[in-house]
């Protein structure tokens, strides 16, 4: 008797875009409104957003497996598993971690050998950022700060994957060990700490920085280190997290290499 296929409904962005990277997209069924990448996802049935998805309907559907991301759909994976359903869910506090549930869902999808050379060809991108990280000395590695939100002003902690990015791309952070994974702080608090990098992904968040006399005497600021970067890459622990790793590597390299020929920095 022929088994039916694998029918799959993620509603993370994160998980879509790495059951796209396991060459499994022939077993998604469905997806959140905000599953975006890659383009060939936004053809597929949507299931409400990753805020608020329908619940009902996806108890209608029954698929073999849905996939859930982050705190925020934890009690709701919780609640379709009590319903039944099979659930994947996972939460990852570090790009280790979040390599991790990749092999995990790839073993959930019946994919493990895909799934582990996909995390081998990450690993071996992570490698090359630390070999290129090595090469800046600790006491001078530049101080990053991560605008999560603008009012409040709220940034990442241990626990959240971007805090642990910013660390592997040869940064230091804002925040010590006892802070949640997502912190509200005063901005004087961050402008007394004087990041020499800043980024972010919502673009209306740049205006508002740039004209704030608070910030005018960051060293990022005087320095034109200030960066917009894509929320597919800085928002989601699926396989772009190593691109984003990349990119913030090289926007560090870039800044060392820059104090470096002003003889501040070796």
């Amino acid at each position: 008797m022929k088994r039916h296929a694998m029918r799959v409904i993620s509603l993370a962005p994160t998980h879509t875009e790495t059951i796209a990277a396991l060459e499994a997209m022939d077993l998604l069924v469905g997806v959140s409104e905000d599953c975006d990448f890659p383009e060939k996802v936004r053809r597929l049935p949507t299931y409400g957003s990753w805020a608020s998805p329908d619940l009902q309907a996806l108890c209608r559907v029954a698929p073999d497996l849905l996939c859930t991301f982050g705190s925020h759909q934890e009690e709701m994976a919780e609640w379709l598993r009590r319903q039944g359903l099979s659930v994947f869910h996972s939460d990852p506090a570090t790009v280790k971690e979040a390599l991790r549930a990749m092999r995990q869902l790839a073993e959930c999808l019946e994919r493990p050998t895909v799934g582990a050379r996909l995390v081998e060809r990450l690993a071996d991108r992570l490698q090359a950022v630390e070999e290129l990280t090595a090469r800046i000395p600790d006491a001078v590695r530049p101080k990053i700060f991560r605008i999560m939100h603008w009012h409040p002003l709220i940034t990442v902690g241990p626990g959240a994957f971007q805090y642990d990015v910013i660390e592997r791309a040869g940064g230091r952070n804002l925040l010590g060990p006892q802070a949640a994974p997502y912190e509200r702080v005063a901005p004087e608090q961050v402008t007394a700490w004087n990041p020499d990098i800043i980024f972010f992904c919502e673009p209306s968040i740049e205006p508002l920085l740039l004209h704030d006399a608070v910030w005018a005497h960051c060293s990022a600021m005087r320095s034109g280190h200030i960066h917009v970067l894509p929320c597919g890459l800085t928002c989601r622990a699926g396989p772009r997290i190593v691109d984003m790793t990349v990119q913030l590597a090289q926007i560090v390299f870039d800044w060392f290499q820059h104090q470096a020929t002003r003889g501040i920095a070796g």
